[in-house]
C-alpha cells in the first residue's frame, strides 16, 4: 500500500469527483497525536506513524485502497504514551475516518481516541491510567480493546505490550479492488518460494534500469491507484514511487540475503510481500549509491490472481 507517513502536515480531502458518480466514494482517516508513539492501522497495514520524527501531529490520507466493500473492515489504533522533553500530563492518539461522497455531505464514520493520564507521575504501564473515548460513531460497532506486541523497545526498561483499539467499519460505493478476488495464501515454503522469484525478476528488470518492464508488472497497482484519486494518470504514481530517481542516481543490491526476509501476509492472506519485520518491512528491493548507501527501498505488495504473483499495490 501507500508509504507510512511520519511527517506533519494538513490534509486536504478531494472534493472534486468528476462527471462520473460509480465508484467515486472515497474514505479518508485523520490521525492526531499528542506527546505519543502511534500506528493507524487499516485492515492490518500500517498506514500513519509517528514511530518516526515529530510524536505530535495532525494529518490523514485516503485509505479507500485498502478497504473493501461490504465486508467487515478493521481500523485501529497502537499506542504508547511516550517519554518526550516537553512534559504534559495527557498523551493521545486520535483516528477519524470520514466517507466523502459526490453530491452529498461528508460523514464521520468512525472518531475515537485513546488517551493516558500521566498526571502524578503516575507510571506508563499502569492500566488504569488508560482510557478510550467515542467520539463519534455510526456504525454500532464496539471499540476492541487489546494489546499489541509488534513494537519491542530494545535494550529499554519500557513495556512491550502498547493498548489497541479497533473497530469494525463497512464500507460501499468504492471500486472493487482485484486483490479482493484473489485467493487466500497459505504462509508455507511454496508461496514464499514464489514471492523470492518474482522479486529476483523485478531485480534484474532494475538492475538494467528496464522501467518500461517494470511498468507493465506494475500496471494493476498504477491502474488501481489512479483509479482511487480518480484520474487517469498513471505516469503520476509511477514517477512518485522513486523508482525513475532511484535507477538513475543508484544500483539495486542484486543479491539480498533471503534469509533475513520474513514472509508477510495482509488482507486475509490475499496480499503478502517479503520484509525484515512485520513494522519496518523493509523490502529486499533496496538501491545504494555509490559510497554503499540506502538511497531508497521499493516496498510493493503482491497477490495471487490467475495463478500468477502480481503487483497489486
Amino acid at each position: 500500500m501507500k508509504k507510512l507517513l511520519v511527517a506533519s502536515f494538513l490534509f486536504i480531502t478531494l472534493n472534486s469527483f468528476g462527471g462520473d458518480d460509480m465508484n467515486s466514494v472515497r474514505y479518508s482517516a485523520y490521525f492526531k497525536t499528542l506527546s505519543s508513539s502511534c500506528i493507524l492501522s487499516v485492515n492490518g497495514l500500517d498506514y500513519l506513524s509517528t514511530l518516526r520524527g515529530s510524536r505530535t501531529i495532525n494529518t490523514g490520507m485516503d485509505i479507500t485502497d485498502s478497504l473493501e466493500n461490504s465486508v467487515n473492515n478493521t481500523v485501529g489504533l497502537i499506542f504508547f504514551p511516550s517519554e518526550s522533553k516537553i512534559k504534559t500530563d495527557i498523551y493521545t492518539c486520535e483516528v477519524k475516518i470520514i466517507r466523502s461522497a459526490p453530491k452529498e455531505p461528508d460523514v464521520v464514520v468512525t472518531n475515537f481516541k485513546v488517551s493516558f493520564n500521566g498526571e502524578n507521575s503516575r507510571p506508563f504501564n499502569d492500566p488504569e491510567g488508560y482510557k478510550i473515548s467515542d467520539l463519534s460513531d455510526t456504525t454500532h460497532n464496539p471499540i476492541i480493546k487489546g494489546i499489541s506486541n509488534r513494537i519491542i523497545f530494545a535494550g529499554d526498561t519500557k513495556p512491550e505490550d502498547w493498548l489497541t483499539a479497533t473497530r469494525n467499519i463497512t464500507v460501499s460505493g468504492i471500486p472493487v479492488w482485484q486483490w479482493t478476488k484473489a485467493p487466500s495464501q497459505i504462509n508455507d515454503l511454496t508461496l514464499r518460494g514464489r514471492l523470492i522469484d518474482a522479486y529476483k525478476d523485478l531485480i534484474n528488470d532494475l538492475r538494467i534500469g528496464d522501467l518500461a518492464t517494470i511498468k507493465k508488472k506494475y500496471a494493476t497497482a498504477l491502474d488501481e491507484y489512479a483509479l482511487a484519486d480518480l484520474t487517469d494518470d498513471t505516469d503520476l504514481f509511477f514517477d512518485s514511487i522513486g523508482i525513475v530517481n532511484a535507477v538513475e542516481k543508484g544500483k539495486i543490491n542484486p543479491n539480498p540475503n533471503w534469509d533475513e526476509y520474513t514472509l508477510l501476509t495482509y488482507q486475509n492472506g490475499r496480499i503478502f510481500c517479503l520484509g525484515i519485520d512485520s513494522v519496518n518491512r523493509n523490502s529486499p528491493l533496496e538501491f545504494f549509491n555509490t559510497n554503499g548507501k540506502r538511497i531508497f527501498s521499493w516496498n510493493p505488495f503482491f497477490a495471487i490472481i490467475d495463478n500468477k504473483v502480481v503487483l497489486v499495490r
